[in-house]
């Protein structure tokens, strides 16, 4: 048996006697996740993300060096701008001074709001003060 990460792994969580559900309730990390670490097979993880993180994780808690596999699990399935044909055939249109001026700001509504409430309010009162006049009140 070739000895490989995941050997290593399940080595040396046997001789800490412990189980994956053991592992799996310690460090959070799925007791069918652990498997396939141990058994060396990251595809069934959604993104090697998760596969590098869960292997650290689990290393780091048996303390067992893994940074050779991580540092593989690292680069793999990485995404680059040449993947994406439809970014490479689009043509760059040059920035012009007028799109990046600033914009202009709209007129704002606020003051015409206080403005109109005033009058309003100072023409309620001259109206009552007239008409309280008007009835002898005053």
């Amino acid at each position: 048996m070739p000895d490989t990460t995941g050997v290593r792994l399940r080595q040396a969580r046997l001789a800490k006697s412990l189980s994956l559900s053991d592992v799996a309730q310690a460090t959070r990390i799925p007791a069918d996740k652990l498997s396939s670490i141990e058994a060396d097979d990251f595809s069934g993880f959604p993104s090697m993300a998760y596969a590098r993180g869960f292997l650290v994780l689990y290393g780091k808690h048996l303390g067992v060096d893994v940074s050779d596999q991580a540092h593989h699990l690292e680069g793999h399935n990485a995404i680059h701008v040449k993947d994406y044909d439809y970014l490479n055939n689009v043509p760059i249109k040059p920035l012009s001074d007028d799109s990046i001026a600033p914009k202009e700001r709209s007129p704002s509504i606020v003051p015409l709001l206080i403005f109109l409430t005033i009058v309003l309010l100072l023409g309620g009162g001259l109206f009552i003060f007239f008409k309280a006049k008007q009835l002898g009140v005053l």
